[in-house]
C-alpha cells in the first residue's frame, strides 16, 4: 500500500489512524485486481464522527505498469461508506459479470437490535455505480432478556454469479435451540437497487429491515440451479486480511462459538464476534476468523484472535489462537489449509511471523 500511497499523495503524506476521532482522511484499503489495484479512502470533517455518521469515499484507480503501478483517475467523494463514527466500513474486492468491482459491509446497533448490511459498487465504464444494499445480518441478543428468545442471523455473501450485477446470499438463523437454519437468496441490482430475484429470507431479517412488498412477495422462490452452483474462486485461491479491527462482523454461529470457548485464550467476558473467511482457508471445511468486540481491551493494537475450522460433519475446532493484529493468507498450501502471515504490529503489516498447518493446528513455520 505504502507504494500506490507515494503515487497518490507524495511521500509526505501523513494519514489518520482508523480509529481516530481527527477530521481528515484515512487509507480505508486497497483492492487488487488482474493489472491493476484500487486504492480506496475515507474523509471525515472534523466533528462529523458521530453514531450513524459514515465517511466519504474516493477511489484511486491503478494500472500496473512495469515496476511502477500507474495512477490513471481519481473518483473522489463517490460514496459514503457503510460505517459509523466516521468509519468506511469493512471494504473488500468483488467481480459483477466482467466488470471489478467493491463491496462495503457495516453495522448498527439500536436499542438492542444490531443490524448488518453490504454496499455493492461496479467499476463501469470509467466510473464507479451503485448497485444497492443488501441486508446481510440481524440480532436481537442486546433487546431480548430471556435468552431462549435470541436470534441471530449472519449472511455469506458471494459474487461472481453467471449473470451480471446479480449476488448469492447464504443466511445462517441460529437460535437458543441450536437448530441452525440456512436459506440461500439471490439479489439482482435493478436502478441502483437490489431487489429480491429467489431464494428465501429469515422473517426476522424481513421484520428488521423493514423490506419491501416487492422482497415479502418473491421470498419463497426457488433458486435456479445455476444460480446455486458453487462460484469457483478466481485464481482458485482465498486471499485477503482479517483484522480485529473489521467492521461487519456478527455473533458466531453456536458451534463456531462453543470450539472457541473451550479454548484457554477465551476470555469469558468478551463477547465474540467474527466472520466467515471466504474463500476458505481450507480445501475441504468452512473457516471463521473469530476475535472479540472492543479487543476485549487488550490495548496495543492486539485482541484475541482464533482461526475456527467448520467440517461438514463433527465439531468445529480452533487451529490458530494467539493475541494478534491480523492475519492474511498466503497463495501456499501446507495440509488441507492455506498457510498465514499472522501480523501482531496495528503500525506495521509488515511485522510478523508465517504459520503452516500440522495436520491439527497452525504453527509457527520452522518450529
Amino acid at each position: 500500500m505504502h507504494e500506490v500511497k507515494a503515487i497518490a499523495f507524495g511521500n509526505k503524506a501523513r494519514f489518520r489512524a482508523a480509529d481516530s476521532s481527527e477530521g481528515c482522511t484515512s487509507l480505508a484499503a486497497l483492492l487488487k485486481f488482474a493489472g491493476s489495484r484500487v486504492l480506496i479512502t475515507a474523509t471525515t470533517d472534523q466533528g462529523e464522527s458521530a453514531h450513524g455518521q459514515s465517511a466519504h469515499l474516493s477511489a484511486y484507480f491503478f494500472r500496473d505498469s512495469g515496476a511502477t503501478p500507474r495512477l490513471v483517475t481519481v473518483k473522489r467523494n463517490f460514496a459514503d461508506g457503510n460505517g459509523s463514527w466516521g468509519n468506511a466500513g469493512d471494504i473488500t474486492a468483488a467481480r459483477f459479470g466482467s466488470d471489478d468491482g467493491m463491496m462495503v459491509s457495516g453495522g448498527m446497533s439500536q436499542q438492542g437490535y444490531s443490524s448488518h448490511s453490504m454496499d455493492f459498487y461496479a467499476f463501469r465504464n470509467g466510473g464507479i455505480m451503485s448497485l444497492g444494499t443488501v441486508p446481510v445480518g440481524w440480532e436481537n441478543g442486546g433487546a431480548e432478556t430471556d435468552d431462549s428468545k435470541v436470534v441471530t442471523i449472519t449472511g455469506r455473501v458471494e459474487t461472481g454469479l453467471p449473470q451480471p450485477d446479480r449476488v448469492r446470499v447464504t443466511y445462517t438463523r441460529s437460535a437458543a435451540s441450536g437448530d441452525d437454519q440456512s436459506s440461500v437468496a439471490i439479489w439482482h441490482s435493478q436502478a441502483g437497487k437490489f431487489v429480491l430475484e429467489a431464494g428465501s429470507l429469515p422473517q426476522e431479517l424481513v421484520a428488521g429491515f423493514d423490506l419491501a412488498a416487492d422482497v415479502v412477495a418473491r421470498n419463497g422462490t426457488p433458486v435456479a440451479p445455476t444460480d446455486a452452483a458453487p462460484i469457483p474462486a478466481a485464481g482458485g485461491k482465498p486471499s485477503g486480511i482479517w483484522s480485529i479491527n473489521d467492521t461487519g462482523m456478527a455473533t458466531p454461529s453456536p458451534d463456531v462459538a462453543e470450539a472457541v470457548k473451550g479454548d484457554p485464550n477465551y476470555p469469558p467476558i468478551c463477547k465474540l464476534v467474527g466472520k466467515e473467511v471466504l474463500p476458505s482457508l481450507s480445501v475441504h471445511a468452512k473457516t471463521w476468523f473469530v476475535t472479540t468486540s472492543n479487543r476485549c481491551d487488550a490495548g496495543g493494537g492486539v485482541g484475541p484472535v482464533w482461526i475456527v475450522s467448520v467440517p461438514s460433519a463433527g465439531k468445529a475446532s480452533v487451529v490458530f489462537s494467539g493475541f494478534r493484529h491480523a492475519i492474511r493468507v498466503e497463495s501456499t498450501l501446507h495440509g488441507e489449509f492455506h498457510d498465514v502471515f499472522v501480523n501482531g504490529d496495528a503500525d506495521n503489516p509488515d511485522s510478523g511471523e508465517m504459520y503452516s498447518f500440522d495436520g491439527t493446528i497452525y504453527r509457527k513455520s520452522g518450529s
